[in-house]
């Protein structure tokens, strides 16, 4: 995740060392599917919103993109920032941002969900002012996940980039969708969105017209099948139901006291 200067995300919402946690997933992911964009769109700069410590730009930078910038929240710890600290701004996210160039390509993964709905139309006007075209996945209701304050199906994202005059395009999808190594979040959610006047430039992606579907990705539900029949085993039973509200209870207390 990517530039800011002072959100409602701060250190103690990203608590339990949130990056780290998610680190070895997102090398993974984005070793798999750069080389699948590149395929569509050999930029020779990127720009990352909402970046986090930078595990994705890090990869571009070894497929050899040597322009980078990544975005995010004061929150993110600089020391142990994946690209150079001169390479990262922090900005509020949620207030709109800018950088001083454009990009040949903008991404925003998994980002958008941790913007407030009243802040999502500027949120996305702000990435729209930094590429012609942008590398976009956001999570879709019932996905979970830290902060997420406005989780959406595409077609409230797809709205917001039309009133930029960008239009999404849904090939990366079918391409990534059986690849374990990549997390499923971004097998479910990632697509292009391209500025309408500058398509022909990109004829690899425009050509691409289908529509795009709302997916829900097989380990989503899975996982959401697996927990509905956890919930049901616990209901069935007066004394199950007790100690699991007790062990959740008392594990609220014990990291409230470490506060």
């Amino acid at each position: 995740m990517e530039l800011y200067k002072q959100s409602n995300m701060t250190p103690k919402n990203y608590q339990d060392n949130f990056f780290n946690s998610h680190l070895k997933a997102s090398i993974s992911s984005a070793k798999e599917i750069i080389p699948v964009i590149l395929k569509y769109i050999k930029p020779t700069s990127v720009i990352d919103v909402g970046c986090g410590v930078g595990t994705w730009l890090s990869i571009w930078e070894k497929f050899g993109v040597k322009e980078i910038l990544g975005i995010d929240g004061n929150y993110v710890r600089t020391e142990e920032l994946l690209i150079d600290v001169e390479k990262f701004i922090a900005d509020d996210l949620e207030k709109g941002f800018q950088a001083n160039r454009q990009f040949d390509l903008a991404c925003c993964l998994e980002v958008a969900e941790h913007i407030k709905p009243e802040n999502a139309e500027n949120f996305i006007l702000s990435i729209c002012n930094l590429s012609d075209v942008v590398l976009f996945s956001a999570a879709i209701p019932g996905q979970e996940g830290t902060l997420h304050y406005n989780e959406q199906y595409p077609e409230f994202w797809i709205k917001l980039f039309a009133k930029q005059d960008f239009k999404a395009f849904d090939c990366l999808r079918e391409q990534v969708w059986n690849n374990d190594k990549i997390s499923w979040w971004y097998r479910q959610n990632i697509m292009f969105f391209v500025r309408n006047k500058t398509k022909e430039k990109y004829p690899s992606i425009t050509k691409d017209q289908r529509p795009v579907l709302s997916l829900v990705h097989p380990e989503l539900f899975k996982y959401k099948c697996e927990k509905a029949d956890n919930y049901e085993k616990i209901l069935q039973n007066p004394f199950t139901i007790l100690r699991h509200f007790t062990l959740k209870y008392i594990y609220k207390i014990k990291n409230f006291l470490k506060k």
